[in-house]
């Protein structure tokens, strides 16, 4: 997922992550288009610091930004989630979702 962060500077219009990973600060902070994230509750890489982090450091940047936490759900969930499961299910879904009416509303 880094790597919609690392190309903003070809000209993105929005981007979306889900589940980020191996993002840097500095990145982050240097993305100069709308961005939205789908976070999940249990993350050992996108921890609920570099959430939080990342919040202040979009905040700063002044750019419109979403992030949606996803509940019961790990590191993953919107690309290899358990279908079986009610709330993974329901994730993946949803994230997906958000991706969708994010860039209806900063695309069209």
């Amino acid at each position: 997922m880094q790597y919609v962060v690392r190309h903003s500077k070809s000209g993105i219009d929005a981007g979306f992550l889900a589940h980020p990973s191996l993002v840097e600060e500095e990145e982050l902070a240097a993305f100069k288009a709308p961005l939205a994230i789908a976070a999940a509750e249990t993350d050992s890489i996108f921890t609920t610091e570099k959430r939080h982090q990342s919040e202040v450091i979009l905040k700063e940047a002044g750019h419109p930004y979403q992030i949606n936490l996803y509940g019961g759900v790990s590191h993953g969930f919107a690309v290899r989630c358990d279908l079986s499961k009610k709330i993974e299910k329901y994730a993946k879904e949803q994230a997906f979702l958000q991706a969708v009416t994010w860039f209806d509303e900063h695309l069209l």
